[in-house]
């Protein structure tokens, strides 16, 4: 049974004009945002951080952020910035929260 772990979750998928290091095609990578969260019994509790891979739809070739060459890791810190951390990657804190501030307005 998991208790407890990370899980990412798919932000945005943004089509860019970069070549594929692999077949040499133009303008058929995307490159995908990923935001990484911690949860607990898959309650997501706070958000860890962003990571980014870039997939050719012609060849399929995937590439994490580690094995990007250059172009592809600036392009990859251009599409991140546009992408923002959603708001229900803190659903447990936030209940958790709730829950203790509820707790203490009750026992006074």
């Amino acid at each position: 049974m998991i208790v407890y772990g990370t899980k990412s979750t798919k932000l945005i998928v943004e089509p860019i004009g970069n070549q594929c290091t692999n077949c040499l095609t133009i303008h058929t990578m995307d490159m995908y945002i990923l935001q990484r969260y911690a949860h607990v019994f898959y309650i997501p509790m706070f958000p860890v951080g962003k990571t980014g891979v870039s997939q050719c739809n012609h060849c399929r070739q995937v590439l994490k952020l580690k094995h990007m060459p250059a172009s592809l890791k600036f392009t990859y810190e251009k599409v991140k910035k546009q992408t923002r951390t959603p708001i229900w990657t803190w659903a447990g804190t936030v209940i958790i929260l709730a829950v203790l501030i509820f707790e203490l307005r009750r026992r006074w």
